[in-house]
């Protein structure tokens, strides 16, 4: 069951590319932050120049998945390779697998499973 990955996390996929294709978020750009160095960073090796912490995403700007719709195992072992790794769940026999690199651009899944809703963070 390791295989089993959502319809609807292959449709985010695509429609979170075609987002990054055109834009990208329609929030304002992050702000750029200055942080000037101390005087006890004048120690041999240091640099003194400011530090200049970029914010490269807005407050929100990641968005969650929401009620993921999952594929039989045929389809997700047609769609996914043998090494995808994948985060799984097992609530009462009801299983989900969700996939890693979907996770790491989205980062949390809204799910119900068992009948309990969970979060899956990465």
């Amino acid at each position: 069951m390791h295989k089993v990955v959502g319809l609807g996390l292959i449709v985010l996929l695509i429609g979170y590319v075609a987002w990054i294709a055109t834009g990208g978020s329609t929030l304002k750009s992050g702000e750029t932050v200055l942080v000037e160095a101390d005087d006890d960073s004048t120690a041999p090796g240091s640099d003194p120049r400011p530090l200049e912490i970029v914010t490269l995403l807005g407050f929100d700007a990641i968005r969650s998945i929401e009620s993921p719709r999952f594929v039989d195992t045929k389809i997700a072992d047609e769609t996914y390779g043998q090494d995808e790794l994948v985060l799984g769940v097992d609530i009462e026999g009801d299983v989900r697998a969700y996939s890693v690199p979907l996770l790491s651009r989205h980062e949390i899944v809204n799910d119900v499973v068992g009948g309990k809703p969970i979060a899956i963070t990465w």
